[in-house]
């Protein structure tokens, strides 16, 4: 036994002694309570009844949560007793209400404001005489004035004595979930900086409250997800709300909220896709689907004078569903090899049941966290019931998946880092990180295995991005919207100016405007992928065949498979192409580049994974 564990013990063992002959409480018997104020008794009564007492949202016992906890280890004597939150015990005699135990209609110490006795709203006077901290860190609070960026919070009006929406009560720092809270502070979901929570008080958009404050997502699930029609902005409120713990759990016992299948609103819901119930990752794909896709192009009628349709940011759910991007360089019906065009652009219905379509594209990654990973053929021995099929594929993924060892923090970065790598990705790419090591993936297994697959997406990205300047003369700033601007047009005030008429041109007719229409796809798909940084892993296939499609309509406005020979032209040392991909088996992943192939030529085209040969024709 350590000597801090003995420590605690020895101090519950004393409290405990002391009660049994103090007795609980005085010796009336329990009377009508008031809120109002209550005598306090020795603080040792109450580890007589709770000593062993378990919490049942931590699981800890109690009293030894608390003796570990800055309440009562702050070092300069100033213990924070049990009393201190609920309310002084003269009549509670083991069994009757304290004036704040949150039973029977009375606030718990949370709701009645108790976290503020000491933790104040005050930047001034940060620790008391004792050096006792009496304000907590600015994150918390930071009630801003006025537009621009600003840092969001995490305590805004609708969070106020909210505290264990966050944090277990008995021990804040200690206690279940901790670990949690630090990485998730620093992840996408809980920097106050970032720019989702900070750029804009979003709260004031109905168009944006389902997933840029914590208050709106939390309406929108529970509606049913329904699209909200008003804000929850109050004059004066001028809290920017990240998303907190409580957006997907349900309090500090940190159950995750229960959830149904989503359906994706494109176009304020206008244009609709129902996509699978995936368990836990439904919290998920509500706010990672984006917001317009091909439907919401399909439905301009002149694109001569066309604002660019903007698919907004990390649709990775919507790729790996996919539900997002242009497809219709072409008809649908037509034939693409031994296939038609539309079973290579929608998914398999058997990846996950009752979705997509027979013949369609197959995908492992869609299938982790369902039972349909069971007995995939990519680790038949790896992938049985119960190991990374529950949950869906973005918890499994991105958090921390069902049947094998916890990663760090349950993955509260939310990162595809070392943990995951090696969680995840290692039971089928094993011989893609060579440098594994003792279970957990090195960094240099991370950045050859993953950098070098988002290196070679972006160099696809880039040729569209040349195509589009070329022979369109269409710029793309990813970091200015709307994004794509015209240089045929003047600078207006010494900026460049949207692309308007996307026709180029041709007029704002049958034929202007179905090549309009396909010319602001591809634009489409170059955004939507760009912003998503994970979309060369979400749905590799789809995404290569996106942007091979994009890139092959660009060249000549026509599908010819011709994206060879364009990718050779625009860099000859980046894009060669070898009489075959591979030699070796793909499938078993031992292989090596056929020269003078290069890796940026086999993302854009088709290959055998069995043999190494190229598709006839060349589309992924």
């Amino acid at each position: 036994m350590s000597k801090r564990v003995f420590k605690y013990s020895a101090v519950i063992a004393s409290l405990l002694i002391t009660a049994v002959f103090a007795g609980c409480g005085t010796s009336n018997k329990e009377g009508n309570l008031t809120l109002g104020d209550v005598a306090k008794v020795s603080e040792t009564a109450c580890a007589q009844c709770h000593g062993s007492s378990i919490n049942s949202q931590s699981g800890m016992p109690i009293y030894s949560e608390y003796v570990q906890s800055k309440h009562f280890l702050n070092g300069v004597g100033e213990v924070v007793g049990c009393q201190d939150c609920h309310g002084g015990g003269a009549q509670h005699n083991g069994v009757g209400p304290l004036p704040y135990d949150g039973k029977d209609g009375r606030l718990n110490p949370d709701q009645a404001g108790k976290c503020f006795g000491c933790h104040k709203n005050s930047f001034l006077g940060l620790f008391n005489a004792n050096k006792v901290p009496t304000a907590i860190q600015k994150a918390h609070f930071y009630n801003i004035t006025g537009a621009g960026t600003h840092d969001a919070m995490y305590v805004t009006k609708n969070f106020e004595n909210g505290c264990t929406a966050c944090h277990e009560p008995h021990n804040p720092l200690l206690g279940k979930g901790a670990a949690e809270r630090s990485a998730w502070a620093t992840s996408g979901h809980g920097k106050v900086s970032n720019a989702p929570f900070a750029d804009e008080d979003f709260k004031e958009n109905t168009s944006c409250i389902r997933c840029h404050t914590s208050t709106g997502y939390v309406n929108f699930l529970n509606s049913g997800w329904t699209l909200p029609t008003t804000t929850w902005a109050t004059a004066g409120d001028n809290g920017r709300e990240v998303l907190t713990c409580r957006t997907c759990h349900v309090n500090d016992s940190f159950a995750v909220r229960g959830t149904t299948a989503f359906k994706i609103p494109y176009n304020n819901g206008n244009f609709p896709k129902q996509l699978p119930s995936i368990g836990e990752s439904n919290i998920c794909v509500a706010c990672h689907s984006g917001r317009e896709n091909e439907d919401t192009i399909a439905a301009v009628t002149n694109f001569t004078n066309a604002t660019f349709k903007n698919s907004h940011y990390k649709a990775g759910a919507a790729l790996m569903y996919l539900s997002a991007g242009f497809r219709s360089f072409t008809s649908l019906d037509t034939v693409v090899g031994t296939s038609t065009y539309r079973k290579t652009l929608y998914p398999d219905s058997t990846s996950v049941p009752a979705y997509g379509v027979t013949g369609g594209v197959t995908s492992t990654h869609r299938k982790l966290g369902t039972t349909a990973i069971n007995g995939d053929g990519h680790n038949t021995a790896f992938f049985v019931p119960g190991v990374l099929d529950d949950n869906g594929p973005c918890v499994t993924c991105h958090l921390n998946a069902s049947g094998v060892a916890d990663r760090p923090a349950h993955g509260h970065t939310w990162k595809i880092n070392q943990d995951a790598v090696a969680q995840v990705c290692i039971n089928c790419h094993a011989s893609e990180t060579t440098d594994n090591v003792t279970g957990f993936a090195s960094q240099a297994a991370l950045d050859t295995f993953l950098e070098e697959q988002a290196l070679v997406s972006e160099n696809a990205l880039g040729l569209i991005q040349n195509l589009l300047l070329t022979k369109y003369k269409i710029s793309y700033n990813p970091d200015v919207y709307p994004y794509f601007y015209d240089e045929n047009l003047p600078l207006v005030n010494g900026s460049k100016q949207q692309v308007k008429d996307w026709t180029r041109g041709l007029g704002n007719n049958a034929a202007g405007n179905l090549f309009g229409k396909r010319l602001m796809g591809a634009a489409f798909n170059l955004q939507l992928i760009v912003k998503d940084p994970g979309a060369f892993a979400h749905a590799r296939t789809y995404v290569r065949r996106l942007i091979y499609d994009s890139i092959d309509w660009l060249d000549n406005n026509k599908l010819d498979f011709s994206v060879s020979a364009t990718a050779t032209a625009y860099d000859p040392v980046l894009y060669q192409k070898g009489a075959q991909a591979f030699t070796g088996d793909v499938t078993l992943l031992t292989t090596t580049l056929y020269a003078p192939t290069t890796d940026a030529m086999t993302y854009l085209l088709g290959y055998s994974r069995g043999t190494g040969k190229w598709n006839n024709p060349e589309r992924p």
